[in-house]
């Protein structure tokens, strides 16, 4: 017989682990990103200690506020625009698992099936045998 089964069951395998490479690097990005977003948050407070305590800091803290008004907001949807790919990756994960899992049934039976044909045809050739033999001892 031919090794399809086999083959199908190693391509279901790189298919998960290709997905799962795809979830690591999302993760790695939201890590990327919420880590800018603290990298933010400190540095909005370090610019507004500065700015507090020097009276002609204040006129550019609405403008560099601004900025950072911008740039969270750009933060916010890039993370979720990841958080909607990895639930989506999630989907895709756990699709390929289904099918790895379908084509191991698959050729778990096809095998199953295999090993049943050979124990009969071994048992039919064992039986002939042995009724060649019983007839030969009944002529001898």
């Amino acid at each position: 017989m031919m090794k399809t089964g086999s083959t199908l069951i190693k391509l279901a395998k790189h298919k998960v682990d290709s997905v799962q490479m795809l979830i690591s690097a999302a993760e790695r990005t939201r890590e990327d990103i919420e880590r800018k977003k603290g990298d933010l948050l400190v540095s909005e407070k370090r610019e507004r200690t500065r700015a507090e305590a020097d009276p002609g800091m204040m006129s550019h803290w609405v403008a560099y506020s601004q900025v950072l008004v911008a740039q969270r907001a750009n933060l916010e949807a890039s993370l979720v625009g990841v958080e909607e790919q990895l639930e989506a990756l999630r989907g895709d994960l756990q699709a390929a698992f289904e099918e790895q899992k379908k084509f191991e049934m698959l050729e778990e039976r096809r095998v199953s099936r295999a090993n049943t044909s050979k124990a009969k045809r071994e048992q039919a050739f064992l039986d002939e045998a042995a009724l060649i033999r019983a007839a030969r001892r009944n002529i001898a």
